[in-house]
């Protein structure tokens, strides 16, 4: 049985020529989902900087911000259900979702508010420090994911530090974890790594050979 592919999608990618980039990322999603089992973890993008926002204005802690961040990945969840054709919401709170990831050649998109919230925070702090980006890291260790894709809508390399991604992703991804960072404003690289194993992006870890 395969293991997943993670993919997170950057909330920033929500804001791209009114939906086009999400429509052709959510076309190749779909296209290769009989493939391997794709679980996507959604950034909080807008709704996430609303958090910020209030949380700046109104001086609310950062385990508050936290979770109301969490509930901005949920939310951008369900935005991206109108965009990748054939996908299914996913809570991960719920035990039985766990053992149906591999039964559905869809896309899975994961509501992981509640879930996450359940984390100790020594495991995954409840501040800033910890976006969509150690979010996507965490999950890949405890999913046993294959491989996990960071779709940003920038070029990153050739290294990555802050702030192409949060503070905390390097101390919660497993060295061994096969990552890709690509630039989601490409879709074509997203369909060019599930074809060849390979594309024009950052690579790290152990490489990943498509099947």
């Amino acid at each position: 049985m395969p293991k997943p592919v993670i993919i997170k999608i950057g909330g920033s990618l929500a804001k791209q020529e009114n939906g086009k980039i999400l429509r052709q990322l959510g076309k190749i999603l779909s296209d290769y989902a009989s493939k391997y089992p794709i679980l996507i973890v959604p950034g909080g993008g807008p709704f996430a900087d609303t958090v910020r926002d209030y949380g700046e204005k109104l001086k609310l802690s950062d385990q508050t911000c936290h979770f109301m961040a969490l509930l901005a990945m949920d939310q951008l969840a369900f935005l991206l259900t109108e965009f990748i054709p054939g996908s299914r919401l996913t809570d991960l709170s719920d035990p039985a979702s766990l053992f149906q990831i591999h039964s559905h050649p869809v896309p899975q998109i994961l509501l992981c508010s509640h879930y996450l919230s359940l984390i100790p925070a020594e495991d995954l702090p409840r501040s800033w420090d910890v976006t969509s980006d150690s979010i996507s890291a965490f999950l890949s260790k405890k999913l046993d994911a294959a491989l996990l894709v960071l779709l940003k809508s920038t070029d990153i390399g050739p290294e990555v530090n802050e702030p192409d991604v949060d503070g905390y992703f390097c101390k919660v991804l497993s060295p061994a974890q096969p990552v890709w960072f690509l630039n989601g404003l490409y879709p074509e690289r997203l369909a060019e790594l599930f074809e060849f194993g390979e594309t024009y992006g950052l690579r790290q870890g152990q490489r990943w050979d498509a099947f």
